[in-house]
């Protein structure tokens, strides 16, 4: 499982069995390989870019990585909403109830 939600943990917990090791070694594969993709094309971008465009300083790095444009997606979407928000009235109610 992949999840932090407490839960989802405790279910996880109650039913414990035994280690599937094809997708212990899946999950390892998938992380090697993001880890080696992601390096793989920094390198590449930061030297194609660093010799089209003026500007870059010794040591600055453009970061690639699959996990990135996911994470990317979330913070644009957030700060798109933030923009466009539109104040409303709310209300709150209040009552006593005597039985």
């Amino acid at each position: 499982f992949s999840t932090v939600l407490s839960q989802e943990i405790r279910r996880a917990l109650r039913s414990l069995g035994r280690v599937n090791e094809s997708w212990v070694q899946a999950v390892h594969a998938r992380s090697e390989h993001d880890l080696r993709v992601g390096a793989a094309f920094t390198r590449f971008q930061t030297l194609r870019l660093q010799k089209k465009f003026d500007g870059f300083e010794t040591g600055q790095v453009v970061s690639y990585g699959p996990c990135q444009f996911p994470t990317l997606g979330f913070v644009v979407e957030r700060w798109a909403r933030i923009e466009t928000f539109i104040p409303e009235d709310f209300w709150f109610l209040e009552m006593t109830i005597r039985l």
